[in-house]
């Protein structure tokens, strides 16, 4: 006989406390990096991973220093997914090849002959100035060993300053950095040699 009381009791009480929390205000725009058309032609087969970031940068939400150097995010512009998914993606769609020699995400499980390895170490705004930078390595597929680092460095500054302005100029600085990942991939992934067998 309680327990339909109780039951009511939480239920009410729990409403309550929904009305009192409140509600995150979903963003005014959603932005991407892709799709971008093929630009780099691969020589070899690469594995590009997802890239490794702070929680700060890795999640939906775009995020700005001011002027005292404290971090926050912009509420009202977020990306599509996370960010560290679509910057994957935006190298996986300028790399280009035949046949075997193709760019292929971690998730397909293939055996590649090289895997590119890379942290995104900045990717906010500065007041009008949005900063993207990553630091990558090649290694070779199975031997898994350092063949070639880069870090990478790239700014777009925004044409207004508006949020919308703002988030346009991170999605150019985040595709500049993926441009510069595809040609130092495409650069280091050369065709392996096969060793004669003794």
């Amino acid at each position: 006989m309680f327990r339909p009381l109780i039951l009511a009791a939480a239920a009410l009480s729990l409403s309550a406390c929904a009305g009192i929390i409140p509600q995150r205000e979903p963003a005014n725009a959603l932005y991407r990096l892709s799709p971008l058309e093929p630009a780099y032609p691969l020589a070899a087969s690469v594995t590009i991973r997802e890239p490794e970031a702070s929680r700060l940068l890795a999640g939906r939400f775009m995020s700005a220093e001011d002027e005292t150097g404290a971090m926050r995010y912009v509420r009202s512009i977020q990306w599509t997914d996370r960010a560290t998914s679509l910057m994957q993606e935006a190298v996986l769609d300028l790399l280009s090849g035949e046949g075997r020699n193709v760019a292929l995400p971690t998730q397909a499980g293939a055996l590649t002959d090289y895997e590119f390895s890379w942290r995104i170490s900045d990717l906010t705004l500065r007041g009008t100035t949005a900063r993207c930078r990553l630091e990558g390595a090649i290694m070779k597929g199975q031997e898994r060993q350092v063949q070639q680092q880069i870090s990478i460095s790239t700014t777009a500054t925004a044409t207004g300053t508006s949020d919308a302005a703002r988030a346009q100029a991170m999605v150019e600085a985040g595709r500049a950095c993926a441009r510069e990942a595809a040609a130092f991939i495409v650069q280091s992934a050369q065709p392996l040699t096969e060793t004669p067998a003794p």
